[in-house]
């Protein structure tokens, strides 16, 4: 599937000229790019999408841990991106509204944090959490929807859970504030929703769950 390059997410730091059509990521589509954006257009290591599918062909290419298997692939916010032939590894992250690869090594290429999107009992002591890129783990510790979990990708554990509460460090994931970061203030319950009152660079901001993701 192919979408105009006119029509292309406002995250995406594509130039605004050249073919017509780009490709769309199997998923995700309005909240990651596809692995061959990141080959060819942003990291600049192919020339041509056959030279991204060559390359995914020799199996050199890995997502959080993981072997890319097409150029459709979507890489999302906080995925690790993994060349192992260069011995080089980057995280996606939103800087000024747009996506940016940010190189990362040591023990920080194997963690990623992923927002608790769900819960699931599955009989007496065993709960699965369910993350937001899909991953499902079962638990012992405490949490709650929302949260965040500390994901040990190299080990495919949960090392620890990050809670949404006062003083959590939190990065805004959606809406106009996209990217920015802050820390929780308060958190008022509005009728069923709860809302958080986030201190970003001087401002208060009064933002819903949905927006907001644990980083610290």
């Amino acid at each position: 599937m192919h979408l105009k390059r006119n029509e292309m997410p406002n995250t995406w730091p594509i130039a605004k000229k050249g073919t017509k059509y780009l490709l769309v990521a199997n998923h995700s589509k309005t909240r990651a790019i596809p692995i061959l954006m990141i080959l060819r257009d942003m990291l600049k290591f192919a020339k041509t999408r056959s030279e991204v599918k060559f390359m995914i062909y020799n199996k050199e290419i890995k997502l959080n841990n993981k072997v890319v298997k097409e150029e459709k692939m979507p890489m999302e916010i906080s995925d690790i991106l993994t060349i192992e032939k260069m011995g080089k590894n980057w995280r996606l992250k939103i800087e000024n509204k747009k996506f940016k690869l940010e190189e990362v090594s040591g023990s920080e290429k194997d963690i990623k944090i992923s927002k608790i999107i769900g819960k699931k009992v599955l009989g007496k002591n065993e709960i699965q959490i369910n993350l937001s890129d899909g991953r499902n783990y079962l638990v012992k510790e405490n949490f709650s929807v929302g949260d965040s979990a500390v994901v040990n990708l190299k080990e495919n554990k949960i090392e620890k859970i990050l809670k949404l509460k006062d003083g959590a460090k939190i990065e805004v994931i959606s809406g106009k504030h996209l990217g920015q970061i802050g820390n929780i203030k308060e958190i008022r319950q509005v009728g069923k929703q709860k809302i958080f009152v986030v201190k970003i660079e001087g401002k208060e901001l009064n933002l819903p769950s949905k927006t907001v993701k644990v980083i610290g």
